[in-house]
């Protein structure tokens, strides 16, 4: 029975609060209350990890005491983790075949999976035990460690680049479309350089930041690549938020500005899944469309050249 994957939402909350902001009396008070907040908070994160002794005039427990005692704290929330998540997969099976995972991978799976602690970090795990179980090999040790190092902050930035993402030619692999060129017709491609348009991924909440953070987890190539040169006697297909297009250019040698995900991005991609967003794959067709007659899995013409 094949499994419907659905994307695990990592994105918590993308719209920031909007409510006013109370004027203080004056920047001093506003200092001060700052530094206050700043010390419960402190003090809030210290006690809750058990390290927070110093910070009270009278140590009750010796530092042997105070190190046991934060250690099976630490082990408990850790085997809180592993229960959640194994809770959580067995609310996502169902009456799927299923094998037992590699060993090796299994213990290596509990050894990380137990320092997640996050709600939706946990959910994505949990997902990918279901996967290992179905399908073994699914998701490779490599791409566990790299998921357990990432945080929530990064994590999103991979979804979001997912939702823009798309795929055209042979080797499958995701890629974010920047832009096309196509060269000059006529005696000007002598004298003028080819014709390129850009599509600002950052309009489409990928700043160029999430874009860089991603290629330093190894996720995204740093390189910028452009397809070969197209023919108006080959169409090419793309696919993306699970629509299916037809590309054929106007002009023998067009070519396709774009990033490729790395194989392990590729791989953590199928975890995270694709949340759709109609306004960018409008404004990708668009763009195409100055370029090439795209035609959707349906048939009609989104743009044809004038």
């Amino acid at each position: 029975m094949a499994e419907q994957r659905n994307p695990v939402l990592i994105d918590v909350n993308e719209k920031a609060a909007s409510e006013p902001k109370k004027e203080a009396e004056n920047a001093h008070h506003r200092q001060e209350n700052h530094i206050k907040s700043s010390q419960h908070r402190l003090e809030a994160i210290a006690g809750l990890h058990h390290i927070d002794a110093m910070l009270h005039e009278v140590e009750h427990d010796s530092l042997t005491t105070r190190a046991a005692y934060r250690q099976l704290q630490l082990k408990q929330q850790q085997q809180a983790n592993l229960e959640k998540i194994i809770k959580l997969t067995h609310d996502l099976c169902r009456d799927e075949a299923a094998n037992s995972p590699d060993p090796d991978w299994l213990y290596r799976f509990f050894e990380m999976a137990k320092t997640i602690y996050g709600d939706a970090m946990q959910n994505l795990w949990a997902r990918i035990l279901k996967q290992e179980m179905i399908k073994p090999g699914s998701t490779s040790l490599k791409a566990l460690s790299l998921l357990e190092t990432m945080t929530q902050r990064e994590a999103q930035a991979l979804q979001r680049a997912c939702t823009l993402a798309c795929t055209f030619g042979s080797d499958g692999a995701n890629k974010l479309i920047t832009g096309f060129r196509q060269p000059e017709q006529g005696v000007k491609r002598w004298f003028k350089p080819d014709l390129a348009e850009r599509l600002a991924l950052g309009n489409y909440k990928l700043p160029f930041t999430d874009l860089m953070l991603l290629m330093d987890l190894g996720l995204i190539l740093r390189t910028e690549l452009e397809s070969g040169a197209m023919d108006p006697s080959a169409d090419l297909a793309l696919s993306g938020q699970g629509k299916n297009f037809m590309l054929t250019p106007f002009r023998k040698g067009t070519r396709i500005y774009y990033y490729r995900f790395s194989p392990t991005g590729n791989e953590l991609a199928k975890l995270v899944g694709q949340k759709t967003h109609p306004e960018y794959l409008d404004a990708l067709m668009a763009l195409l469309s100055h370029a090439f007659d795209v035609n959707s899995d349906i048939g009609s013409t989104v743009n044809t050249k004038a």
